[in-house]
């Protein structure tokens, strides 16, 4: 269907109070002293909620096509390479900044942000880029939506619309009771774990359904559509500020579990509708452009921030709190449009041409491999006491590098190809024996490198060859294993 880009500007509107909320605003909002429009500027967890109803009502509007079949495999694919790209260099970009304390951080703190999962463990939820919580969550909704729109296929709307609000009805009462009576001793578990954040995708989902449905042959006169966009507005504007004057009211980051929802579904699938002068004003190239850049503007503004305030307090000028005020904003909308243009597309095309010869499933999998054989390697080695904490460093070196390397080695020499699983079985070992085998030398030299260089006192040999064994003999078991499976799928499909 035709693209509704008076929808797509909005998307940077929200991000523009993320930002704000985060401390981005600097000047450009210090003049303001009204109590409503400050009120307004600093909503940024209504912002993250109306962000989730999006998401969901798009995710619609591209993937409810109730006449073909669900290509699952196929719309995870799409969403990774969609996300995870620019998430990682987010990652990334805080490590370097983290860089003098990586080797004290734990390794599951560390896996659960590589894997996306720090708002599932409470303790972990804001670890390393704080915003990035919201992933988690995204990639939640992204693991549920294929089977509610399978689902979806076969209810009728109305029963859609209903199954929606009780489930925004259920979980806003589940979540006002559990802020009453744990808040703030479960702050991270009420606040960020994705279940909460449900019901605004579902509701976001079920509303582009019934734009596809119902909404598109419906005749709308367009003056009480625009007088429904701007109450719609008013309503979400004047709850925020009365929230804030009345805080018995939930307010602050509760919104942000859905409470406004309604209002907003409202108010997408008005301006969905909208044919007026309002639309053509949105869908102006250039704002459409700045609406793009929301998701590398949301992931990157706290590590790139970071690491511009500490080189800037760093860099001996008379005046940095000054001058971070006056450039914060100007160079996140910058980053974001590099970012959108000329660095998210070519890895984006990169990885996609990558994952089409790479099984995801078994792709995660060696990762896990990777790091379970180092951590169990140096455990078998020197136990779990003091010897094996002083060699805590060199631990987390072997980490990385085997993270890295043995990946990358992996998709070099194409282990990882779901065709390998139906060769032979001696040329399938002759591969993965081969690939094993470059990882953990290239690790052991990386680690003998650091050696060289003092940065720890001993290179354990042992290790490695520890590590080699486990990762070979997990590594077999695991293609064995789906190779068995798809095996058993091509016999089973019929002729």
């Amino acid at each position: 269907m035709k693209r509704l880009d008076q929808l797509t500007f909005t998307r940077f509107l929200a991000l523009l109070l993320v930002i704000i909320y985060h401390g981005g605003g600097g000047v450009y909002i210090s003049w303001i002293h009204n109590a409503s429009i400050l009120a307004i500027l600093r909503s940024a967890p209504s912002g993250v909620s109306y962000l989730y109803v999006l998401s969901g009502f798009v995710m619609s509007l591209v993937y409810f096509r109730p006449k073909e079949k669900f290509d699952v495999p196929g719309y995870w694919r799409a969403r990774f390479v969609r996300i995870y790209p620019l998430y990682i260099i987010s990652f990334l970009l805080v490590c370097y900044f983290y860089l003098d304390y990586m080797a004290r951080i734990k390794p599951l703190k560390i896996l659960t942000n590589i894997f996306v999962l720090q708002a599932w463990w409470a303790p972990y939820a804001q670890s390393f880029n704080y915003a990035s919580w919201s992933m988690t969550v995204e990639f939640f909704f992204y693991a549920v939506f294929p089977f509610f729109t399978m689902w979806a296929y076969r209810q009728p709307t109305k029963r859609l619309i209903w199954t929606s609000l009780m489930l925004w009805t259920i979980t806003q009462l589940i979540h006002f009771a559990l802020w009453i009576g744990y808040f703030p001793a479960w702050e991270s578990f009420i606040v960020y774990n994705p279940v909460f954040h449900l019901s605004s995708f579902i509701m976001g989902a079920v509303g582009g359904i019934w734009f596809l449905r119902e909404g598109q042959v419906t005749q709308t006169k367009q003056t009480l559509n625009l007088f429904l966009i701007f109450a719609s507005l008013l309503l979400i504007s004047g709850y925020v500020i009365l929230s804030n004057i009345y805080q018995q009211l939930p307010h602050d980051l509760q919104p942000m579990s859905g409470l406004i929802a309604p209002f907003f579904i409202l108010f997408i699938l008005t301006l969905a509708l909208d044919k007026t002068k309002l639309s053509a004003i949105l869908s102006h190239r250039w704002l459409v452009v700045l609406g793009e850049t929301a998701f590398a503007l949301y992931i990157l503004h706290v590590p790139v921030i970071w690491i511009y305030e500490r080189a800037l307090f760093s860099s001996g000028l008379s005046n940095p709190e000054f001058i971070l005020s006056v450039t914060n904003l100007p160079l996140m909308i910058s980053v974001g449009l590099i970012a959108y243009f000329f660095i998210d597309p070519p890895i984006r095309k990169w990885m996609k041409n990558i994952l089409e010869h790479v099984s995801l499933p078994l792709l995660l999998f060696d990762l896990a491999i990777f790091a379970a054989s180092v951590y169990f390697s140096f455990v078998f080695r020197f136990g779990q006491g003091r010897e094996l904490d002083s060699y805590r460093n060199t631990l987390m070196l072997t980490f990385w590098s085997a993270f890295l390397f043995r990946t990358a080695i992996s998709i070099m020499l194409n282990t990882l190809n779901p065709a390998n699983l139906i060769l032979p079985t001696q040329q399938m070992i002759r591969r993965l024996l081969v690939s094993v085998t470059s990882g953990s030398i290239v690790v052991a030299v990386v680690v003998y490198a650091a050696y060289i260089a003092g940065w720890f006192g001993n290179f354990p040999r042992s290790v490695f060859v520890l590590d080699w064994g486990f990762v070979f003999c997990l590594s077999l078991i695991a293609r064995l294993i789906f190779r068995a499976l798809q095996l058993q799928r091509i016999e089973t499909q019929p002729a």
